[in-house]
């Protein structure tokens, strides 16, 4: 049986601040942004010739929902960029990932931490096994910002992410990851302090979607 793939990275930022390694950030101490990058981007006509996928489909979420958004914007990045994706999926909601995803964001205000690991020592991949979600591939992206409307985080965190190198394990990979057929979304506003705490998971539900063919755009990226 082919092994689950576990993928997890993560960034906190205000202004954004990048550090080597596992791509932590860090907080500056002004409390507004100086700049709030708007992404009024259309993402109604994304089907892709090269890859024979229409990427614009309707993710199964509520168009109200600021987390829905993110959805289609990281459906645009993947449409956007096929050779880095491998022509991956586009995404579907799953509202179960999402329960796991707010639950973490709720949890990191609620006990003031910012970390893939609660302080029970449990990591993405435990707290979908704690919801009865089985998985063959998981990957988390975290975003704290202070300061931002939640519009306004949504694309500020996209496009973060997104501005990171291409085909390293980074953010910017799980966001193209040609293995995850599935996300959900979570964002929270802390009452305790005004933060806003957001939370990606990404994964796959069978097996048979990890692919096993190399990747030539980015070689290194998956091991076969």
């Amino acid at each position: 049986m082919e092994k689950p793939m576990r993928v997890t990275v993560s960034i906190m930022l205000l202004l954004i601040s990048f550090s080597t390694g596992v791509l932590l950030g860090c907080l500056e101490g002004e409390n507004t942004p100086t700049l709030v990058p708007v992404n009024n981007d259309d993402t109604s006509n994304m089907n892709s010739e090269e890859c024979k996928i229409n990427y614009s489909i309707d993710p199964g979420c509520d168009d109200s929902d600021p987390a829905c958004l993110m959805v289609r914007l990281i459906n645009k990045d993947r449409f956007e960029n096929p050779a880095e994706s491998d022509c991956a999926p586009a995404l579907r909601w799953s509202q179960e990932l999402a329960n796991v995803a707010l639950a973490h964001a709720m949890d990191m205000c609620q006990r003031q931490f910012f970390d893939h690991q609660n302080p029970d020592g449990e990591m993405p991949w435990d707290r979908l096994d704690d919801a009865g979600i089985s998985w063959t591939a998981v990957g988390e992206n975290l975003f704290l910002s202070l300061g931002y409307a939640v519009d306004e985080a949504v694309d500020v965190a996209e496009e973060s992410f997104m501005d990171e190198p291409e085909c390293e394990f980074n953010h910017r990979s799980n966001i193209l990851g040609r293995n995850f057929t599935y996300v959900g979304i979570g964002i929270y506003e802390c009452p305790q302090d005004g933060k806003l705490y957001l939370t990606q998971d990404f994964a796959s539900f069978e097996f048979q979607d990890l692919r096993n063919d190399p990747h030539e755009y980015c070689p290194d990226l998956y091991e076969n």
